[in-house]
């Protein structure tokens, strides 16, 4: 009974923190929901293939390291500032180079970027917990896991999904930027500042048991790294909101949108007004439909957003009038 109870808490305590930080970082992109599908993929790819596939390259390393190393601080701060990040990173970041080139059309802003690498970072984060979690019981019971708990979830919780989003914002810029150097060099700039974030974590993770200072260092880059790129969330998210006022303008003249329709897309609060009082009247197919209405509205935005900055693209042209068709028609509906 009392290993059914422990292991019931450290599930709870190594996946539900995530969850949450999770559903926090899904809501900063207030205008343009991702599929759920994709978000869920994304998640699930940090949370198994990711951990798995750098196990696996790790535990190559290892074997040369423990015949060229003495075993002690020296090889466990190789195997911790070195040989994590290098192989756990770009294993992170694939699914996203895998959504880049299947579903590019999903990766509008680099707001975007950042939610699908931190959803990455959030699901490995929770199955590293779990190993972690699972130790600290052999060795100190609960209380040991409760302790352990406190740094993983609380102190350092938001790390992967701070590294992995480095990695998705590279990877948006890439996707948004009309620059061919930015197209080439953020996808590796993202990388590598994700990978070199984690090296400075787990240096001073790893030296905190000889000295306090390096931890103190790893605390700085981590939240300094957090709130920048909250930064660039709260940024992006507003000028998103302008793009939908700039372009969803001419979208009244052709008839897509309303003139009310315009003035409610705008804003995310007017949004969950309109669908909230849909569902206090019970009307849950309203509900539904307000809300693809919303999302394709913002899609068109975002596409003659697209417009603007590129130029002429047949593909883009080709999802601005079936954006424009889809709205018109549910416009009828509604």
């Amino acid at each position: 009974m009392e290993m059914l109870v422990a292991v019931a808490v450290i599930l709870i305590l190594a996946v539900v923190p995530m969850f949450l930080y999770a559903i926090v970082l899904w809501w900063f992109d207030r205008y343009e929901k991702e599929p759920l599908v994709l978000l869920v993929a994304a998640f699930l790819w940090g949370a198994v293939p990711a951990v798995v596939f750098s196990i696996i390259i790790q535990v190559l390393f290892n074997i040369p390291i423990s015949l060229l190393v003495e075993p002690g601080l020296g090889a466990e701060l190789l195997g911790a500032s070195l040989i994590a990040p290098i192989t756990e990173e770009p294993f992170k970041g694939l699914i996203l180079l895998l959504l880049l080139l299947l579903f590019r059309q999903e990766i509008d802003s680099p707001l975007d970027g950042i939610v699908y690498g931190g959803l990455v970072g959030f699901g490995f984060a929770a199955t590293e917990n779990l190993f972690y979690f699972f130790d600290a019981y052999g060795l100190g019971g609960l209380g040991g896991v409760l302790e352990l708990s406190f740094f993983r979830t609380l102190l350092f919780g938001l790390n992967h999904a701070l590294f992995t989003g480095c990695t998705g914002l590279g990877i948006a810029l890439a996707r948004t930027s009309p620059r061919w150097s930015v197209k080439i060099g953020g996808p590796i700039l993202g990388l590598a500042a994700g990978t070199a974030l984690h090296a400075i974590h787990n240096t001073g993770a790893t030296l905190a048991g000889a000295l306090c200072w390096p931890l103190l260092v790893s605390l700085v880059a981590d939240w300094g790294g957090v709130l920048t790129l909250v930064g660039i969330l709260i940024w992006t998210a507003n000028r998103e909101r302008v793009w939908i006022a700039r372009y969803l303008v001419e979208e009244i003249r052709v008839g897509a949108i309303g003139p009310r329709d315009y003035r409610v897309i705008q804003s995310y609060w007017r949004r969950v007004g309109q669908r909230a009082q849909a569902l206090a009247q019970g009307d849950f197919a309203r509900w539904r439909w307000l809300g693809r209405y919303y999302r394709l509205a913002t899609e068109l935005a975002f596409a003659k957003h697209r417009w603007a900055t590129f130029g002429p693209e047949r593909e883009t042209q080709a999802r601005i009038e079936r954006l424009r068709r889809e709205l018109y028609e549910l416009r009828k509906r509604l």
